[in-house]
């Protein structure tokens, strides 16, 4: 009886060993899951590999624009923590883009929050300043700029005599944001989501291939950006490519 209770004791200790051994291997596989994921992001050349974070430091290699680096720690500084040749190594953070997480659904309702604003815009007869003011929320002033410039034509005045204008309809889709399908009820492909942080900024990209008929088969993307966590999401850049 004895031998019995003894042998059950020591499966019992071996199960919760070997839970705990378990739970310690998932927190440390955790910890080093917490590194992020950097993409260079470069206008021109390449981005410096420092043995320190600063100019100070040596040179010890050199990345190219869209190489991706596991980032182990940004330094205040502005500068960048990660592995080069399996050594500890720098690099400035104002040149790496770092990719985060964002569901279908946020950017789906970002997405449609933006375009729905725009399209009121195309409802009726508005002033300059109206049209400022419906699109401000959503759309940098050098983006409205532009879309008032090419999409909006003179539609007579107000009863004060203030200037009125109107969507452009030969020119719609100049500036004008396509719809994204995302439950893909007319076209093949899903939209894809870019999101990532640098410089302190968020920034999404949304795509999508589109089938069309009549305007000819495009991609659409809408590049958007905001500066803190309580602020809005704002279109500054949209690309209609053929």
């Amino acid at each position: 009886m004895k031998k019995f209770v003894l042998f059950k004791i020591a499966i019992c200790f071996v199960f919760v060993f070997s839970c705990i051994q378990f739970s310690v291997c998932s927190v440390a596989k955790a910890a080093t899951n917490k590194n992020q994921v950097g993409i260079v992001d470069l206008q021109s050349g390449t981005l410096n590999v420092r043995s320190g974070p600063g100019v100070k430091y040596k040179r010890i290699g050199y990345l190219q624009n869209g190489m991706k680096v596991e980032v182990y720690k940004q330094i205040k500084n502005g500068w960048s923590e990660i592995r080069f040749k399996k050594s500890k190594a720098y690099v400035s953070s104002k040149y790496l883009r770092i990719q985060l997480r964002m569901s279908m659904e946020k950017a789906k309702s970002i997405s449609d929050k933006v375009i729905g604003m725009q399209r009121k815009t195309w409802e009726k007869n508005y002033t300059k300043k109206q049209i400022y003011s419906i699109m401000a929320p959503s759309f940098t002033t050098a983006y409205i700029d532009r879309y008032f410039k090419q999409q909006m034509r003179k539609a007579g005045k107000d009863k004060s005599g203030t200037q009125l204008y109107h969507i452009i309809e030969t020119e719609i889709w100049g500036y004008a944001i396509d719809s994204f399908d995302w439950e893909q009820k007319y076209q093949m492909q899903k939209p894809t989501i870019s999101y990532y942080k640098k410089n302190g900024k968020e920034y999404l990209i949304v795509s999508q291939f589109l089938l069309n008929e009549e305007s000819g088969d495009h991609t659409s993307k809408l590049y958007l950006s905001k500066s803190g966590p309580n602020k809005n999401w704002k279109v500054y850049k949209y690309v209609r490519r053929y």
